[in-house]
């Protein structure tokens, strides 16, 4: 018999502590280069869930029809890993204002580096996430500890053997075009992403694979279910935005969108900008606060942080990190960080030809990596602590004694080099022009100098982001050597899920070339085992896989930075790379 969970309702708007500890997705157009066919992170919701509960609504002003609805307390039928302190870095605490101070109305000018790829709602580039993804909404997110909240979904039931899971649609839900939002919608979503013909469905296809059935009882009800146990039933559609299948399957699905979600879709004009509006239909009473989101396109992060400090806009995402570190020396901007959102920076290695086919050199090359220095000189404490696995501290799969297993040494890496057999080692290392730019080329730089010092040399690929992208594409993608970048997808409840998720450490398709059978079964015996504690031993055995095969090595957390002026007030973050604006108001 399945069993209730009823789901946990967040009051829409956040408190002054939780407002510090979010941190608005500002991953690089390299981060979407390095997390799969598809990319890394967005769509808005009913709950802000990101971290701890925030205190409670401020009642909206004159205008507003209410505050948001709340809905019971949830539970999940596996065991969640305990959330660590997230890490937050901010030049000045906003003050926020009174319940009675919150105003309606306004436009949000955001600036953001880069274009979008498109319109597809299956996109999950951190660019596109964080503008036209508020356009949709999905059946769930995730809070800190990676338990599900409700969205479409306001409750669920999954079977104590995880082959089965129930959700509960809300009621009255419409789209923007006025039409009703049902279990219909569910449905055609799902067996799309199952389609290998849907483009853009390499984040959301493999989770939709989990379920061989997907019912419909009625128009208010979903039953997904599975010959197999599904311990990451709702990593599974975590990442799905439910389409409208009338515009996915018309002519004009390239140029318009039709969602649920708080802001309509206005306008794109590529390289210049982005406008969305305000949903007047929007299911939570009296959300979203603003009337308007323009995002206006920039070539470059300077002429951004220029256009910040000129109030041309009044938000910037990913500042370098030179820029970053002075707008938060400077009391008059709020600067935001974390770097414990389930996203990495990466050295990868392509494992399809010499020199990097030998394992012995890989973990050469890996203790010839100075990932504190990067952390703290490069980086400048942005991105967290240096790392050898991917995981956040919340995962389940966090072992903290195994993060400094390839601790810098140039004399242990010398010495592997002479036992790896490999006369004259060298190779290429490529990096994007992307966000980060100037921050990876010092990483190559100190690396190409360490490696070097072992007897092995490099040659230094820095490459327009197109160019980057398309080298990695593939089950045995085309580029050599190594490429240092970034990926997402470890915030999942489910840890084996990020190796259907992520192109780094993939088991089906990856950006090494890397495939084993030992390791695929490792996998797939740690994802069906029911018992979270065997799970649990599992994912550690996985761990010293990728540590022994060392095809890519982590340096450490991908930093989410954010800069805004103090009059934006109570922007939240869903875990899933994916910043929303659906309580945010303009002081």
């Amino acid at each position: 018999m399945p069993r209730g969970l009823p789901a946990d309702g967040v009051p829409a708007s956040l408190s002054r502590r939780v407002a510090l500890r979010l941190v608005l997705s500002t991953a690089s157009a390299a981060l979407l280069a390095a997390c799969g066919g598809a990319a890394t992170p967005a769509s808005p919701g009913p709950t802000v869930a990101p971290t701890t509960p925030p205190a409670a609504a401020p009642k909206p002003t004159a205008g507003a029809a209410g505050a948001a609805p709340t809905v019971p307390a949830t539970t999940t039928s596996a065991a969640q890993p305990t959330a660590a302190a997230v890490p937050t870095v901010t030049s000045a605490t906003p003050t926020p204002a009174a319940s009675s101070q919150v105003k309606t109305g306004g436009t949000l000018r955001v600036g953001m580096v880069g274009d979008i790829t498109g319109l597809d709602p299956f996109v999950w580039s951190p660019n596109n996430s964080n503008t036209v993804g508020q356009v949709h909404d999905q059946l769930i997110t995730f809070d800190e500890k990676f338990a599900p909240q409700p969205r479409l979904a306001e409750s669920w039931e999954l079977s104590s053997d995880n082959k089965q899971i129930k959700f509960n649609l809300r009621k009255g839900v419409q789209y923007h075009n006025g039409r009703e939002f049902t279990s219909d919608d569910v449905k055609y979503t799902l067996l799309r992403a199952q389609d290998p013909k849907t483009l853009n469905r390499a984040t959301v296809g493999p989770g939709a694979a989990y379920w061989s059935g997907v019912d419909t009882p009625d128009k208010y009800t979903v039953v997904l279910s599975s010959d197999l146990p599904r311990p990451g039933a709702f990593d599974s559609i975590l990442y799905l935005r439910i389409l409208d299948k009338e515009l996915t399957e018309s002519p004009d699905a390239a140029t318009r969108m039709n969602g649920t979600g708080a802001f309509k879709f206005v306008e794109w004009s590529s390289g210049d900008h982005i406008t969305m509006a305000r949903n007047p239909n929007y299911w939570e009473p009296g959300l979203p606060y603003l009337n308007e989101v323009d995002t206006r396109i920039f070539n470059d992060q300077s002429s951004m942080v220029v256009a910040l400090e000129s109030s041309a806009i009044d938000m910037a995402f990913a500042p370098s990190i030179q820029d970053s570190a002075r707008l938060k020396a400077d009391p008059q901007w709020n600067v935001y960080n974390n770097a414990e959102l389930g996203q990495y920076f990466y050295l990868q290695m392509n494992v399809g030809s010499p020199p990097l086919d030998n394992k012995v050199l890989r973990q050469a090359i890996a203790y010839a990596i100075d990932r504190q220095r990067f952390a703290d000189v490069i980086m400048k404490g942005f991105a967290g602590i240096p790392k050898d696995l991917p995981w956040p501290t919340a995962s389940a799969a966090y072992e903290a004694d195994k993060n400094n297993h390839y601790a810098f040494d140039l004399d242990k890496a010398r010495a592997m080099v002479a036992q790896s057999g490999v006369a004259d080692p060298q190779f290429d290392l490529a990096y994007a022009l992307a966000s980060f730019a100037g921050e990876y080329a010092q990483l190559a730089q100190i690396i190409q100098a360490d490696l070097a010092q072992i007897g092995v040399q490099t040659t230094l690929k820095p490459q327009e982001i197109a160019a980057f992208t398309q080298a990695g594409i593939g089950v045995n993608p085309p580029y050599t050597g190594a490429r240092l970048s970034a990926s997402a997808f470890t915030n999942v409840s489910e840890p084996t899920s990020h190796f259907i998720l992520s192109s780094t450490f993939g088991s089906a398709i990856n950006q090494s070339g890397f495939y084993d059978d030992a390791y695929k079964a490792l996998i797939a015996a740690t994802t069906d085992e029911p018992d979270p504690a065997k799970r649990k031993q599992g994912y550690s055995k996985i761990n010293d896989y990728l540590l022994d095969q060392a095809y890519c090595l982590v340096i450490s957390g991908y930093p989410n930075i954010l800069a805004q002026a103090p009059n934006v007030r109570d922007l939240g973050y869903y875990p899933v790379l994916q910043w929303t604006l659906r309580t945010t108001w303009m002081a």
